[in-house]
């Protein structure tokens, strides 16, 4: 069993398998972390996603007789944290479950259960180690919680700081740290980013901690690089962005493919990152973790039935919902005898919240050697924004 601290074990699942979570692939899977916390006391904190029930129980009573569990924490309500936790209480039925104020409302919704709340107990005294709770509504969910061990300066984090990431390697410095960076990229450009208010606040809140170590609820553990995944949540939240630019399409006959190429030529053309997806090819959440920190994003389509292309409608619907942050923009398509594509496009980025640079770049059937050039110079207008 891994140890984090002297009494704190790590006591969750690691689902190699899973491909889909909230809507965007997770190439390399996920955990569902748990933790147990042992003083003179002990503390259960979350579950795991219910099909991974029978591991949860075989590592808990590794390191605890079920009969001795005297709290069970629920940090977050949603299924693959609290999915084990009527069964677990089953287990162990002496233990008191705490919930944040707005977590006890949807574990009766769920499971029928009623349950202490933060408001009658903020901090929960084990006899050596002390569990304090703030709640963190919106990261991700309005009961989000986290759970503070002072006397270790461990924090568990709930969903902040986490990643998709199945390994055998339990720790930040344990992993491969390029995949690492990327699903942490990944994890906080699909789930947080339309909540950086708060995810804002939560930190502010958290600015006050002596932090030795980040347990969150999915993926690694963070004990070596505490200030690099603070500093990039910082970053993130604030909107930063490098001189990089997105381009998002489809194509039918390669015309709307052969002008997103042409743009493209033109911002690498003045040494400018670019990089460029075919939305039929590239899985809409891949192409938003690009977005993330990129200074632009344009997205082409061309006119199927009046409207825009099955698989760019997805990716403006995904990237409306997650409303990126200071970012310039456009659209360009191609069409046979009548467009519209453009037009539908420029609107939905507008309720995206990214700025449009205007352009003509919407051209009837194969686009012409002049109408190559236009959109290549296009991408050198782009790049000089982006500088």
């Amino acid at each position: 069993m891994i140890q984090l601290k002297d009494g704190v074990y790590l006591v969750g699942a690691v689902d190699w398998d899973v491909r889909n979570f909230h809507g965007y692939i997770t190439h390399r899977g996920t955990t569902y972390n748990a933790y147990v916390v042992k003083a003179d006391k002990v503390a259960l904190v979350d579950t795991v996603k219910a099909p991974f029930y029978e591991t949860l129980l075989r590592h808990v009573k590794e390191v605890v007789d079920l009969k001795d569990i005297d709290y069970i924490i629920s940090n977050h309500a949603e299924p693959d944290h609290s999915g084990s936790l009527v069964r677990m209480a089953a287990e162990a039925p002496q233990a008191k479950i705490i919930a944040s104020e707005r977590g006890a409302p949807v574990l009766k919704k769920y499971y029928g259960l009623d349950v202490a709340t933060i408001k009658e107990h903020p901090k929960v005294d084990l006899g050596g180690k002390t569990l304090n709770f703030a709640p963190v509504p919106m990261a991700h969910w309005p009961d989000s919680m986290v759970s503070y061990i002072p006397e270790d300066k461990l924090l568990l984090s709930n969903d902040a700081f986490g990643q998709h990431l199945a390994s055998t390697g339990r720790f930040d410095d344990e992993v491969n740290q390029a995949e690492l960076w990327h699903e942490a990229t990944a994890y906080y450009a699909n789930i947080l980013m339309p909540l950086n208010r708060s995810v804002g606040r939560a930190l502010k809140a958290l600015g006050g901690l002596s932090i030795d170590m980040i347990a969150p609820s999915h993926g690694i553990i963070w004990r070596r690089d505490i200030k690099g995944i603070l500093d990039h949540y910082v970053k993130w939240l604030k909107g930063v962005t490098v001189p990089r630019v997105v381009i998002a399409y489809d194509t039918m006959w390669k015309s709307t493919q052969e002008m997103a190429y042409a743009i493209a030529e033109g911002v690498a053309s003045s040494g400018v990152e670019v990089r460029v997806f075919n939305l039929t090819e590239n899985h809409r959440s891949d192409v938003i973790t690009e977005v993330l920190e990129a200074k632009a994003v344009l997205v082409g389509s061309p006119t199927l039935n009046n409207h825009v292309f099955p698989t760019v409608a997805d990716f403006l619907a995904y990237m409306r919902g997650l409303k990126p942050q200071n970012k310039i923009g456009a659209a360009f398509g191609s069409y046979g005898w009548a467009g519209g594509a453009k037009r539908v496009v420029e609107e939905e980025m507008r309720q995206a919240g990214i700025e449009l640079v205007e352009n003509d770049l919407e051209f009837s059937y194969k686009p012409t050697e002049e109408e190559w050039r236009l959109a290549y110079d296009f991408g050198v207008k782009i790049a000089d924004r982006v500088k």
